[in-house]
């Protein structure tokens, strides 16, 4: 970015959104991947953790060129919505682990997140359209 140049606020939204996902990705990442699962998961919980290490990088350097992006935020929304019907899912199987506020507040922040990507992406590329010709 230019010096003097002005990143708008849905950008300055969806950026900060972007380096919430990097810094959840990569702290559950590798939380998930010191600690491993129960015995018969284990592997399963290390590759994932994995994967969310993995994604981080791809979330800081779409949050870092915001501007230049398209649809490949929207695409990067996708797995955080999916991670909120993940845990609806849970909790309507197994029910809501304790403490209950905790485990809701996650599952509401990533509902949020991927709406709040959606939208403000969703307007910072409306608003840098070329109004139309009469």
């Amino acid at each position: 970015m230019a010096v003097g140049t002005r990143v708008a606020a849905p950008n300055t939204i969806v950026r900060v959104c972007l380096l919430l996902a990097t810094a959840i990705t990569l702290g559950d990442g590798l939380q998930q991947l010191a600690q491993g699962g129960p015995a018969d998961a284990d592997n399963l919980h290390r590759f994932m953790a994995g994967v969310y290490i993995g994604w981080a990088p791809l979330f800081f350097w779409a949050a870092a060129t915001i501007r230049r992006q398209g649809v490949l935020v929207y695409f990067l929304a996708v797995p955080i919505f999916l991670g909120c019907v993940g845990r609806l899912v849970s909790f309507s199987q197994y029910g809501i682990p304790s403490p209950a506020g905790v485990f809701l507040a996650s599952a509401l922040l990533d509902f949020l997140l991927a709406i709040v990507i959606v939208w403000a992406h969703s307007t910072a590329l409306r608003s840098g359209r070329a109004p139309a010709a009469a």
